[in-house]
This record gives C-alpha cells, structure tokens and sequence, in this order.
C-alpha cells in the first residue's frame, strides 16, 4: 500500500501555507508597499517571535553550529529582498521561475557537497519532473523581456536561499531542529533590522503601516491599518509555512523539500482558476484554453513527480 513520508506531508502542508501567503503578498506588494525591502523587513522582524521557544529546550550551540545559524539567519533575509526586488523589477511569470527551479538544484549541490546527499534513481526522476513541473507552473504570458540587473537579482535570491536551506540543514545535524531554528530566526530579526535601518525609506513605510499619520484622513490610516493586518495574517501563515518546510528539511532531503515547491504554484494556479472571475487579476493569471491546458498537464507531472521522490 502507497503511504507518504511524514516530511513529504509535512512539506506539502508547508508549500500550501505559504502558496495562501504569497496571495496575501502579491496583492500589498502591488497595493501597499512600494519598496522590497519593507516587506523583507516585516517579514525578518517577526523572527523576534522566537524568542518564546527558548523555555522549551533551546540550548547554546556549538562553534560551528553558530556559524550555520547565523549564515542561515542572514541570509534567508538577504534572499527576501533580492527575490521582492527582483519582482519589483520584473514580471512575476519570469522571474518566478528563474528563482524555483535554481533553488533546488543549488541546494542539492550543496548537501550533496557538505553532506554526501544522493538521491535514488526514482526520486532523481521525480526532482526533475518537479522542476519542469514549476517553470511550466510559474509561467505565463510576458510583455517583455528581463533586464540583466532583474535576473542578476533573481539568481542572488535563489543563491542566498540555497545557502540558508543548506546551511540551516547543517544546522540541524549539528544541532537539532529546536536550537537551529529559534537562532537562526533570531538572526533574521537582527538582519532585517540593519536593513530597515540601512534603507531609510523603507524603515518610513514600516512606520507609517504602524503608526498611520494624523494628517492622514480617517480612511488612509483604515488602509494602512487593514494592510498591516493582512501583513501579519499574511505572515503567520507564511510562518506556519515556513516551519514545516524548516522541519521537512531536518527530517529529509532539503533538495527534495524545495523541488516540492511546484505543489505552491499548482496551488495558486488553482486559486487563480477558483476565483478567476471574482478577482481576475488577483495572481496575474491569464485563463486562456491554452493556459488551462498547460497547467493542468504541469499539475499532472507535480503528481508523477512526487510520486517518485516518496
């Protein structure tokens, strides 16, 4: 009888949680918030809410589980910002999947270099039919081409966020997941910190979301305060996203882990079809027959390849 891996479930929960964020995201960062460094700010700032596991079982690392943590911490943050300003500079259908498909076989380069990874026969089939799956997934009608500085960003984002699935991995061999993780996000805390503090303007958009103006009229300070709610709904289940991924990758393959990130945008494929005429801009989604037909063969291929890697 076919059963699935308790990190294959745990990982599928994780890409769902933040595919439901990254809609939330789409939507302010279009609306709300005009620079990238102001939502990878937010987003690195909620690390303080760490600070609450440290009662339950926290320990101090070792030497080189500091320099894991740390690395992983910072650059996670770093990758945030170069991945919104990628976005910010180009079309979300092209940049997308530049930054999916890297990711995993970066980071499969980098276990297999650190920590002897191989993967079987089966599941290597199945990690790139998740690839293919999320460059058909991820794409979608462009009106024009890429500049060189927005796919310099897009590969720096999927360069910083393989380094901090790698190293955050390293981590939790050395470590353990509890330690590795509360640090490690206390670190991203401490870097989106220094950048709100390095881009002004930014820091200036996180206040004014916070503490609306008074020369604000009654409905720009609702806005700014219904955005911040959303930022912080948006967050929580990017949160709950982000630590079962973190907790997928300690218990299996960080490379496998990412490439099940095709499951995401099959997700929001199908939420751009739910709500295509509600809200037809919401993800950008162009509905065509054409469109419906390669996504649903994309969706198929998530199937077979995920089939293959559990």
């Amino acid at each position: 009888m076919f059963s699935i891996p308790t990190w294959a479930l745990v990982a599928l929960g994780g890409h769902i949680a933040n595919g439901a964020a990254f809609v939330i995201d789409k939507s302010l960062m279009s609306r709300s918030f005009k620079r990238a460094a102001t939502y990878a700010g937010i987003v690195g700032l909620l690390g303080i809410l760490a600070l609450v596991l440290i009662p339950f079982g926290v320990q101090l690392p070792t030497t080189l589980g500091w320099v894991w943590m740390v690395v992983s911490g910072a650059t996670f943050v770093l990758a945030l910002w170069t991945f919104f300003t990628a976005l910010s500079m180009g079309e979300a259908s092209r940049v997308v999947p530049i930054i999916g498909s890297l990711i995993p076989i970066l980071t499969l380069i980098g276990t297999a270099s650190f920590l002897g990874e191989r993967l079987m026969q089966n599941q290597a089939i199945g990690f790139s039919l998740l690839i293919v799956a999320t460059i058909i997934l991820a794409g979608g009608k462009a009106k024009s081409r890429l500049s060189r500085n927005t796919i310099i960003m897009a590969i720096c984002a999927a360069v910083l966020f393989s380094v901090s699935f790698i190293t955050v991995k390293l981590g939790y061999e050395s470590d353990g997941f509890l330690t590795t993780f509360t640090i490690s996000r206390l670190v991203g805390f401490a870097t989106a910190f220094l950048i709100l503090a390095f881009d002004t303007a930014a820091l200036k958009e996180v206040k004014r979301a916070i503490l609306p103006s008074e020369r604000s009229s009654n409905g720009q300070r609702k806005g700014k305060r219904a955005a911040l709610i959303l930022v912080v709904f948006a967050q929580s289940l990017g949160a709950v996203g982000f630590v079962l991924v973190q907790y997928a990758i300690s218990l299996g393959s960080a490379a496998i882990v990412n490439a099940l990130q095709a499951i995401q945008y099959a997700f929001l494929v199908l939420v751009a079809f739910i709500f295509a005429k509600k809200a037809p801009n919401l993800l950008g989604e162009d509905l065509t027959l054409q469109t419906v037909i390669q996504k649903s063969i994309a969706i198929i291929i998530v199937a077979a390849g995920l089939w293959l890697v559990v």
